[in-house]
């Protein structure tokens, strides 16, 4: 405490400790040698210890050695002698805070923690607290509110240097953190670090809700209070926008948690609430859908009222609000007259009014049901000719439910390769694929023949919505070379039951023409053929290095039907172990020569 302070605080209690010891009837002479009363009011470790020097020397002094009180109380001494007197002595005295720099330095409890750091690591948010492994303190986060106290949120007593982790989806502007020793009376530090931080606004618009109380008054229920305004808009069914009524209606503003009522005599479930916020929409909910049911396809009708008992009527439609009657060309037009007969009996729900206009809700069931005959009849005439589309499509849709079909065509380099190719197809059957290869045709294709077995497998694959694979080797490219005159043929490439070279003369023309894309996929193996070896007409279709592009292989194989991303890469996982050890097998150990070296340009090292 300061000097000036003391020494008010001590004539005080030196004046109140005289007159009540006066008033019990003590002497109060004293030797001139004797010092003046001075009582004094010490801070300790945890508590106060009040030393009061009674006015005669001859008397000693009394020593309340200690005795706790908090921060910034008041204190009363109450006192009085014993035998008991009728009069007592009662002080009352005001304690310093921790604003006073020897009560701060002093009390533990006034001790203020190191700052509290906040720093960000892509989607979370750190708090770092430095304090010694010693100190025992307490967090508390909390939403601050404008009005009312403060929403607690997650609190927890730890000790030493702590670093707390934040998901970015958990922050909204008034997040505060509070932090405090665990000492008796000590100084809380409060920071709310997230005021300016564009997610945590996002993620409070994210988190508001209108929350319906009666049918005609609701709130805003947010984490935080925010600038907002709300007006009532209509929305028809089919997806369009919600259309403002503002005018006739007006922006309302908006009090996070507090009750809001629109001017409406009935509600109807097309109502729906807009909540703007610096003219940007943030929030749009019917709140009445879920009490009056789904959207209904009636009309509303705005009625203006002007001087001298004019007024109008237009419909409200997507376009616009439409006169009525209106020669326009919109549905609300073409039924004008029936609409006016129909506000003109009654029929029509008003929802709202005063002395500008109204609101009118107008039903069009009854002219919907007035075309129910040429709609059964359509329906009929669409059920006759999907009947006979499914008759003409049955054996279609047999294939399809069976798997895509794939054609698998390759160039037989040697016995090795071969053995690789049956591996692919072995384990892309395991897919709901329906896969055709020379390996598993060969009886047929001997009695056929190479050309006529590939001219039957293509038009039927084409038919049932197929894929041709065009699987690349050194030999295969060699061989396109030689049919696109860009080089020769390489030496073994085409054997008795080599389908790929008797293929050719079907590809090459769907590749010219640009029939290729959608009905061909390419395909290599990484360390044997980079896709940048094959010729560029055939790269004019999606080009695959196997297996490390499998996932995107199969997601070609299988459209349009291809699995969300996480179950294709499950079923390329599934692909890969199937075609791993034919691959080992093929592709020896480095410093051994691979299997098909040199036999075409691209060809890999075999590492």
């Amino acid at each position: 405490m300061g000097t000036g302070k003391n020494l008010k605080m001590r004539k005080s209690l030196e004046e109140q400790l005289t007159q009540g010891w006066r008033s019990l009837g003590m002497p109060l002479s004293r030797p001139k040698s004797c010092s003046p009363s001075r009582p004094t009011l010490l801070p300790a470790a945890s508590c106060w210890r009040c030393k009061c020097l009674l006015p005669l020397c001859s008397l000693g002094s009394v020593v309340y050695d200690c005795f706790e009180a908090a921060l910034g109380s008041e204190v009363r001494i109450w006192s009085y002698t014993q035998p008991r007197y009728e009069k007592e002595l009662n002080l009352t005295q005001q304690l310093p805070d921790c604003r006073g720099l020897e009560v701060r330095n002093s009390i533990p409890s006034c001790w203020a923690l190191p700052w509290l750091n906040v720093s960000a690591d892509g989607d979370n948010v750190h708090l770092v607290l430095n304090v010694s492994e010693e100190q025992h303190f307490g967090l508390s986060l909390y939403w601050n509110q404008v009005q009312g106290p403060p929403k607690p949120r997650w609190h927890k007593n730890l000790t030493g240097p702590q670093i707390i982790t934040l998901n970015h989806t958990d922050l909204v502007p008034c997040l505060c953190i509070q932090v405090w020793p665990l000492e008796p009376d000590s100084v809380r530090t409060n920071i709310c670090p997230f005021r300016e931080d564009p997610r945590a606004h996002q993620n409070l618009w994210r988190a508001a809700r209108l929350r319906l109380l009666t049918l005609q008054s609701w709130l805003l229920d947010a984490p935080c209070s925010l600038p907002a305004e709300a007006a009532l808009c209509w929305q028809a069914p089919g997806g369009d926008p919600c259309q403002p009524l503002v005018p006739p209606l007006s922006w309302e503003n908006v009090t996070v948690d507090k009750v809001l009522e629109f001017p409406l005599l009935k509600v109807h479930p097309n109502l729906c609430v807009q909540v703007n916020s610096w003219e940007k929409l943030q929030l749009q909910e019917c709140l009445w859908a879920d009490s009056l049911g789904p959207l209904k396809d009636d009309v509303l009708l705005l009625e203006t009222r002007g001087p001298q008992d004019n007024r109008s009527l237009c419909a409200l439609e997507p376009s616009g609000c439409t006169s009525l009657p209106s020669k326009a060309s919109t549905r609300a037009a073409r039924l004008g007259e029936y609409l006016l007969q129909d506000l003109q009996s009654g029929q029509c729900l008003q929802l709202w009014d005063d002395d500008l206009g109204a609101l009118w809700a107008c039903p069009m069931d009854k002219y919907i049901h007035k075309r129910w005959a040429l709609l059964w009849l359509a329906c009929l005439l669409f059920a006759a000719a999907l009947s006979l589309i499914l008759l003409l499509k049955k054996d279609h849709a047999k294939a399809a439910a069976r798997g895509r079909a794939a054609l698998l065509l390759y160039s037989a380099d040697d016995s090795g390769f071969e053995r690789l190719v049956g591996a692919l197809a072995s384990a892309l059957c395991q897919l709901p694929l329906r896969v055709a290869v020379d390996l598993w045709s060969r009886r047929e294709m001997s009695a056929q023949g190479p050309v006529a077995w590939f001219h039957a497998q293509r038009r039927q694959n084409l038919q049932e919505g197929g894929v041709v694979v065009l699987l690349f080797s050194p030999g295969a490219v060699a061989l396109c070379s030689e049919w696109l005159q860009e080089g020769v043929s390489a030496p073994g490439a085409h054997g008795p039951h080599d389908a790929f070279r008797a293929s050719l003369s079907c590809v090459l023309p769907d590749f010219l023409q640009g029939r290729a894309p959608g009905r061909y996929v390419g395909a290599c193996f990484d360390r044997l053929l980079h896709p940048d070896s094959v010729p560029a007409l055939f790269r004019t279709v999606p080009v695959f290095s196997l297996p490390s592009q499998l996932p995107d292989f199969l997601g070609a194989l299988l459209q349009p039907r291809a699995p969300r991303p996480g179950r294709l890469q499950e079923r390329a996982e599934q692909v890969s172990r199937a075609l791993q050890p034919a691959l080992d097998s093929y592709f020896h150990p480095p410093g051994t020569p691979a299997p098909g070296r040199g036999l075409g340009p691209g060809a890999g090292d075999g590492t």
